[in-house]
């Protein structure tokens, strides 16, 4: 990371005035104080929150205020599996920054711990499922769990490359993160939020695919900017900016400017393809309409509230640990 980190205080990691993100309207964060505390008491309970900091972390996180931004609609006897959804992980996260960054000297001690840990929070997945399956369909749970599975490898894969200092090809990067930074499901996890499902012929439709995938791209992008300075003081090499720089031979401002140049066009094809939706032929019940505008008002609240999230959460400060 040598000569990269130089005027790092100069740099400018959050969307320049006009940018089209600021376009979505931004969601107040009601009762972030009490989802907070819903998330921090569940990570609690189930023994996540043993080691040194990992309380204060999460707190630093800021469930609660990115819970209610991002999930608009949200009943309130299905906040507490959704605060837990996030806690875990943010928790799952943090356990593998301190390892894989800081490392542990004792490989026996290390691997034990891991076995330990990896247990607790797999036992806390499957709580998390037990509450929230019930609700959905068959359809909506094989696309939660896809998205799950591809969550964690490619959370492995970004571990690997944390390790050995590898910086991924922008190729390779783009799936990479879509996968790694679990927004997947937590895209999923608006239909649960407001138990406004929208039908499997609709999800299948390449309009509402191009969407969703484009509000992914957005969240995991801009994080990287946001987090950019974070990353670099702790050797983070799965971020989008250095993957931009690097592929570019560009300054990291420059870098910036380009990821949010990307985002800006992602944010366009998420628009195009909404237009595309509405003035399809396809004929759909009032309920389904209903339910799939909730979806698309919910993945761009996702989007701006990602972004005013990142920019408030205690996470990207001096104590926190990286990213979702």
């Amino acid at each position: 990371m040598t000569g990269r980190i130089d005027g790092l205080d100069l740099l400018d990691t959050l969307p320049e005035p006009g940018h089209i993100l600021y376009a979505f309207p931004s969601r107040p964060a009601a009762d972030r104080r009490l989802l907070d505390d819903l998330a921090v008491d569940w990570a609690a309970g189930k023994d996540l929150l043993n080691a040194p900091g990992a309380r204060e972390r999460l707190r630093h996180a800021c469930v609660g205020d990115l819970l209610a931004r991002a999930y608009p609609g949200l009943r309130p006897d299905r906040a507490a599996p959704l605060a837990a959804w996030l806690a875990w992980l943010f928790v799952i996260d943090d356990h593998h920054d301190v390892d894989d960054h800081h490392g542990v000297h004792d490989h026996h001690d290390r691997a034990r711990q891991d076995r330990e840990e990896l247990s607790r929070l797999a036992r806390a997945l499957a709580h998390i499922w037990r509450r929230v399956a019930p609700a959905q369909s068959p359809a909506w749970r094989t696309r939660f769990l896809t998205h799950v599975r591809e969550f964690l490898s490619a959370f492995r894969d970004e571990g690997a490359n944390r390790r050995t200092g590898h910086v991924p090809a922008l190729r390779d990067y783009v799936p990479l993160r879509r996968a790694s930074g679990g927004i997947t499901p937590c895209l999923d996890l608006l239909e649960y939020s407001t138990g406004l499902e929208v039908p499997p012929a609709l999800h299948d439709t390449e309009p509402l695919r191009v969407m969703f995938d484009r509000a992914a791209d957005v969240v995991v992008w801009v994080n990287d900017a946001i987090s950019l300075k974070k990353e670099l003081a702790i050797g983070e090499t799965n971020n989008g900016v250095l993957v931009v720089q690097r592929e570019h031979a560009m300054s990291l401002q420059d870098a910036v400017r380009h990821v949010y140049a990307r985002v800006t066009r992602d944010v366009q094809e998420f628009l195009a393809a909404e237009r595309e939706l509405h003035n399809g032929r396809a004929r759909i019940s009032d309920s389904e309409r209903t339910a799939l505008l909730s979806l698309i008002t919910g993945m761009k609240a996702w989007m701006r509230g990602n972004l005013d999230w990142s920019a408030r959460a205690g996470r990207y400060g001096p104590d926190g640990i990286s990213r979702p």
